[in-house]
């Protein structure tokens, strides 16, 4: 199968153990037509709450991996959360056909890759993930849930795997069945992996 990277900004939001996908979306502003009207400035509103500087969600591209970071919460409960992400999409189609993601909820927790999968397929077949592209060593990803927008599947990094990983300089493979037993395999860019990662160790 044929395919092609894409690392534009992910297209839903689902907390799964712990990865976030975090979905920062876009938001687009239309600007209607100029009026010769005078301009009247609106007051303050006392009842809204102040902006605060730091800004909600953040990303950075490296190659074909993004990083990216949500604050959740406020105050004291305040969450920093990132993960380095990647999206796979089908040369003659526009929504990703699969997306991959590193990340973790609290800097103490253990990393996890996170995959997200069409709904069409085969729980009694595991998604596995090979760095190098062979079979050799795969790394076997657990079923957690499915939703209208995907199944997911994940599984803790340890340290000698993500070292091996962001030294490797040949594609990776995702392979899964889906539903009718047929054997997908797609690849997964190593272009920019390891400067993700590097960046993501630096965030708080």
């Amino acid at each position: 199968m044929k395919s092609m990277i894409n690392s534009s900004l992910p297209f839903r939001a689902v907390v799964l153990g712990a990865t976030v996908f975090l979905g920062l979306g876009s938001l687009a502003v239309a600007e209607g037509p100029k009026s010769s009207a005078p301009v009247t400035t609106a007051k303050p509103d006392a009842s809204r709450s102040t902006v605060d500087s730091t800004p909600t969600n953040t990303s950075a591209s490296f190659g074909d991996w993004v990083l990216r970071c949500q604050r959740l919460g406020n105050g004291a409960e305040t969450l920093h959360v990132c993960e380095v992400a990647q999206q796979i999409r089908a040369q003659d189609q526009q929504n990703p056909l699969a997306e991959l993601a590193i990340g973790r909820l609290k800097k103490t927790d253990p990393l996890v890759l996170t995959v997200l999968l069409p709904v069409n397929v085969t729980f009694s077949n595991s998604p596995s993930f090979s760095a190098d592209g062979k079979d050799s060593d795969p790394l076997d990803l657990g079923w957690r849930k499915c939703l209208p927008g995907g199944c997911f599947a994940d599984a803790p990094l340890k340290d000698d795997v993500l070292q091996r990983w962001r030294a490797q300089s040949s594609n990776g493979r995702l392979t899964w069945k889906d539903a009718s037993g047929r054997d997908f395999a797609i690849g997964v860019s190593s272009n920019g992996l390891a400067q993700a990662l590097d960046a993501f160790s630096k965030e708080p």
